[in-house]
C-alpha cells in the first residue's frame, strides 16, 4: 500500500520536496560540519622559548572535557587574564602578545578550546559550548594560591569572544571583557561563513540554510545571543575590537558595543582598525592594537589595587 502510494502522482508530489529537503539539509549540514571541526594546529612556540615562566596544567570543562593550557607566571597573587583563541587556533596565537602582559605583572592562562590543541573533545559549536571551558578555567583558578581569582580579565578573538561573553555573564569575577571579532549569534556567523562572497540577492539561500542550523547543533544555539546577554552586564568593562576589512563584521560589533547601555557602572571602549586578530594585524595596527589591550587592562583590571583606575583613549562615539 504505501509502496503504491508513492508511486502514484500524488505521492510523487508530496515525495519530491521531501527529499529536496533532506538533501539540502544534508549539504548545509555538510557544510557546517567542515566549519565547525577545523584540523588541530600544533604548537611550534612554547612560553620558554621567550623566556616566560610557564606551567603546563591540565583541568576540566564545567562539562566534563580534559583541557589543556599554559599558565604564564605574573607577580604573586596578581589577577589573572584569560585568554580565548579563535577557531582553528590554538593557545600559542597568543604568545607573542603575553610579553607586555606578563611583564606587567599580570599572571595569564592561555587555553586551547575543546577540540584544538591539546585539548579533548571533537569539533566546536562555535562558543556555545566552549563557554563551559571558560567556566572550567575560572574554576581551576579558583584552586590556585599563588594569583587572585577575585578579579579575572578575559581577552577573546572571534569564537572566543563569544565564549568568554557567555561564561563571563555567569560569573562576577570577570571584571574586564577585550572582545575582538565578537559575532552576534551563531546563526549570524554560519551566514558569514557559509555565503562569504555571495551577491545580495542570496539572502533567501542564507534564509532557508539557517533552517537547519538549530537541529544540527540540537537546539542549543537559539538562546546564546549576545543581543540578550550583553544589556545584563553594564557593570563590567569592556573594550570591542572591530575590522574595517570586514563591513559586515564590523557593522555587528558596532551594534554590540551600541548595545550596552550607557552611563552603567562600568565603561565600554571601541577600537576601530583596518584589519583585527593577531594572526592578521601589522605594522601600525599592531601597535596600536598592543597599547589598546595594555592600557584597557591597566585601567580596569590593575595589578596593585590601590592604583586608581584612568581613562583609556581608544573610545569612538
Amino acid at each position: 500500500m504505501i509502496g503504491r502510494f508513492f508511486k502514484s502522482g500524488f505521492g510523487i508530489l508530496i515525495l519530491t520536496p521531501l527529499v529536496i529537503l533532506a538533501g539540502a539539509g544534508a549539504m548545509v549540514g555538510y557544510q557546517i560540519h567542515t566549519v565547525t571541526h577545523p584540523p588541530r594546529v600544533t604548537d611550534v612556540v612554547t612560553p620558554s622559548d621567550l623566556l616566560l615562566r610557564a606551567d603546563e596544567v591540565h583541568f576540566q570543562s564545567t562539562d566534563g572535557v580534559a583541557l589543556f593550557g599554559w599558565l604564564i607566571h605574573g607577580e604573586r597573587e596578581a589577577p589573572t587574564i584569560i585568554l580565548c583563541h579563535d577557531l582553528g587556533q590554538s593557545k600559542a596565537v597568543f604568545l607573542d602578545a603575553t610579553v607586555t602582559l606578563q611583564r606587567t605583572g599580570y599572571n595569564l592562562l592561555l587555553m586551547d578550546f575543546r577540540g584544538h590543541g591539546e585539548s579533548g573533545g571533537n569539533g566546536s559549536t562555535l562558543g556555545v559550548d566552549e563557554r563551559y571551558d571558560v567556566l572550567g578555567a575560572i574554576d581551576f583558578l579558583r584552586t590556585r594560591r599563588d594569583l587572585s581569582a577575585e578579579r579575572i580579565g578575559i581577552w577573546g578573538i572571534g569564537m572566543g569572544a563569544y565564549a568568554g561573553l557567555l561564561a563571563a555573564a555567569e560569573r562576577k569575577e570577570v571584571v574586564a571583557l577585550a572582545l575582538d571579532s565578537l559575532y552576534p549569534d551563531v546563526d549570524g556567523y554560519l551566514n558569514q561563513v557559509l555565503f562569504k562572497g555571495l551577491p545580495p540577492a542570496t539572502s533567501k539561500l542564507t534564509g532557508f540554510a539557517s533552517v537547519f542550523y538549530a537541529p544540527y547543533f540540537e537546539w542549543r544555539i537559539s538562546k546564546a545571543t549576545m543581543a540578550h546577554t550583553l544589556p545584563l552586564m553594564s557593570d563590567r568593562n569592556f573594550l570591542f575590537v572591530v575590522s574595517n576589512s570586514k563591513p559586515e563584521s564590523a557593522r555587528t560589533g558596532k551594534e554590540l558595543y551600541a548595545s550596552l547601555p550607557e552611563g552603567g557602572q562600568a565603561d565600554k571602549n571601541l577600537l576601530e582598525l583596518q584589519k583585527s586578530g593577531l594572526s592578521e594585524i601589522y605594522d601600525e595596527d599592531k601597535r596600536k592594537y598592543s597599547e589598546a589591550i595594555s592600557s584597557f587592562f591597566g585601567t580596569y583590571l590593575h595589578v596593585h589595587e590601590e592604583r586608581a583606575p584612568e581613562a583609556i583613549q581608544v573610545r569612538i562615539r
